[in-house]
């Protein structure tokens, strides 16, 4: 019969235990972080950045098989991972021979074999079990911790391969152990802003997310707000939000994802608007159908009149703003065909200003009212709408300090001088790091309270989204006015914060660290567009500052750039343009075009090192104590 003091001692060794395997775990490889960042809404581009470890499994492979496998092999094995249910149909399609059939699957078995035990090395056996389907766990522990250089194991793991494939279950396996290593090829995904518009699948963006990956986190982009302000309640997000769908041919997005009946701005648009050339959807033309075209065109103008009317009710509210410059309906002229602008008139190009009212322009009239209301319900009480946004929410944030690097997406608004910009709300100067903590509370509170009334939370929402001082935004203002009416570059010329300028500054890269609490030899790595190419990377201040982008989806040409940043330093990626799935596994196409060193550590870092590290280091402290009681 067990009697206390057994018990106490058992639980005092399964306490050791803890500290003994998370004190190891400490001195393990720091793991693989990706930075990616533009996803806008282009989910196979996405899927197939993740699916590739943001081209560190290929670095992998190689590293494995050089002089193993011939390039084109390793090609061919790194597509397997990346698409291995693809793959094996096509190769079942390739090979009828069955002894030729059966020699591939024996020769990818072993091969995805030695490649997991090779990603796996870095991690304790807790975190490769979870990465590993339940049902194969079991099968593939052995086969990871079998030495084949014994002849009694080899023929063991033989036998273990053999059964797998006669058992019918080599599909599975392979699909199985393909997807543990995209997940163990990378420890953390950082998203630095702007999952969603332009592209038509933002919400499948999400979903991989929360079905696929477990160790990531989002930092905002101004189109991540505009959706989260709408759920919120702001018209002013929303109608942004409709527009830069109907604008992309995405207005299906909105029903077949987030169940939004577009029914009541579909025929307020078709009655009240006729198709325009300044209105056509920036897709190629031929890939829609003519009804689809003049919805979007239609839909488009009616969200942009009525967006017009409410920015103009909401600078006027909010002088705080300064945003005067952005009122244009009232300077229309008697016929609409012409606007004053600072004394000089400009001929307007293709107006639709038949809803506007001379003697109120920025009243909303009742149809559009009505499609206001019904609208901005919908988006509020959208299930799956709300499920996504808070998801967003919840591993989202303006900034991330993490692993002593800073990250966000935009700018931290900045004068000319390098001086962080002040922001004055109820006689309070927000800047820098605070101003981005106010603007998250206020975020915050407004999804916790969604309103459809005029607030002030709505209001800053929108701001957000284009304010001149938005640290998403990073503009001096947002044209969308003079880009649709007005044939003029300079008028519809945005200009950049000059933080952008100054981040080739070391000494403003050091001002930003300081002012987020960044370590001297930490990063500031900023989710962006840059204007770059091969001769021209992203990294700026000798490294302190880096920009990445995963290629949006109207870059077609351009894939753009990602970073990895594993125990032995940082690479930046230029990624190959993305064509289609069908064109990768052709072409045998990788990820990468080129890397870029950014950073090499003389000692390789270890989780000790990291913030990971630290939470162990406190797991230890707490049991010790515990041990001591």
């Amino acid at each position: 019969m067990r009697n206390k003091f057994t018990n106490v001692i058992e639980n005092k060794n399964e306490i050791k235990s803890k500290i003994i395997n998370l004190s190891a775990t400490l001195n393990l490889p720091k793991g693989t972080e990706a930075f990616i960042s533009d996803v806008h809404g282009g989910y196979d581009r996405f899927s197939h950045i993740m699916r590739s470890g943001a081209g560190n499994i290929s670095k992998k492979v190689s590293e494995v098989f050089s002089g193993k496998l011939m390039p084109v092999n390793q090609m061919k094995l790194s597509c397997l991972i990346y698409y291995p249910s693809e793959v094996l149909k096509e190769t079942k399609n390739k090979i009828t021979d069955a002894d030729e059939l059966e020699q591939w699957y024996m020769d990818s078995f072993n091969n995805l074999i030695e490649m997991l035990r090779y990603v796996a090395n870095k991690y304790p056996k807790s975190l490769v079990q979870k990465a590993i389907q339940p049902d194969f766990w079991d099968i593939t522990e052995n086969l990871l911790m079998i030495d084949t250089n014994f002849k009694d194991k080899r023929l063991y793991y033989q036998g273990l391969l053999s059964s797998i494939e006669r058992l019918n279950m080599a599909d599975d396996f392979i699909i199985a152990i393909s997807h543990a290593i995209q997940r163990l090829a990378i420890e953390r995904i950082h998203i630095v802003g702007d999952i969603y518009d332009r592209g038509s699948h933002p919400d499948l963006v999400i979903n991989y997310l929360i079905n696929h990956w477990q160790n990531f986190d989002i930092q905002w982009g101004n189109h991540d707000i505009l959706w989260m302000g709408s759920m919120a309640g702001s018209k002013l997000c929303m109608l942004n939000l409709i527009r830069i769908c109907a604008r992309y041919d995405n207005l299906e997005l909105l029903n077949d994802a987030y169940d939004i009946d577009m029914t009541s701005m579909i025929k307020l648009a078709r009655h009240s608007y006729r198709p325009l050339p300044n209105f056509d959807p920036k897709v190629d033309l031929t890939g829609i159908s003519e009804e689809n075209r003049i919805t979007d065109n239609c839909v488009q103008q009616a969200a942009t009149i009525m967006q017009f009317k409410l920015e103009g009710q909401a600078i006027k509210r909010r002088p705080e703003f300064e945003m005067n410059d952005r009122l244009f309906l009232d300077k229309l002229s008697q016929d609409k065909k012409s606007i004053k602008i600072d004394g000089k008139d400009y001929p307007i190009d293709n107006g639709c200003f038949q809803l506007v009212n001379p003697g109120n322009p920025y009243q909303i009239s009742h149809p559009e009212q009505v499609v206001l209301i019904d609208l901005i319900n919908q988006f509020i009480h959208s299930s799956k709408l709300n499920e996504h946004m808070w998801f967003m929410y919840d591993h989202g944030s303006m900034y991330l300090k993490h692993n002593g690097n800073l990250l966000f997406h935009g700018c931290v608004p900045t004068d000319e001088q390098g001086n962080f910009v002040k922001w004055k709300i109820d006689g309070r100067n927000y800047l820098g790091k605070d101003l981005s903590d106010y603007f998250q509370i206020i975020l915050r509170d407004a999804m916790r309270h969604p309103t459809t009334g005029d607030c002030f939370n709505s209001d800053v929402l929108w701001y957000l989204w284009c304010g001149k001082d938005s640290p998403l935004f990073g503009k001096d203002k947002m044209t969308t006015f003079e880009r649709y009416f007005i044939d003029d570059e300079e008028l519809q010329k945005e200009t950049l914060n000059p933080f952008y300028k100054l981040c080739k500054k070391e000494w403003f890269a050091d001002r930003v660290k300081d002012e987020f609490g960044i370590g001297e030899e930490g990063h500031i790595i900023v989710g962006h567009t840059p204007d770059a190419d091969e001769e021209n990377l992203p990294i700026m201040s000798k490294g302190k500052i880096i920009q990445v982008n995963g290629g949006r989806p109207k870059m077609e040409h351009n894939g753009g750039f990602t970073l990895l940043y594993d125990s032995y330093g940082m690479q930046l990626l230029k990624l190959k343009p993305f064509i289609s799935l069908s064109t990768s596994l052709k072409d045998l196409n990788d990820v990468i075009l080129k890397r870029k060193i950014v950073e090499n550590s003389i000692e390789r870092k270890v989780v000790m090192d990291t913030d990971r590290g630290d939470k162990i280091k406190q797991q230890i402290a707490d049991l010790s104590a515990e041990l001591n009681d």
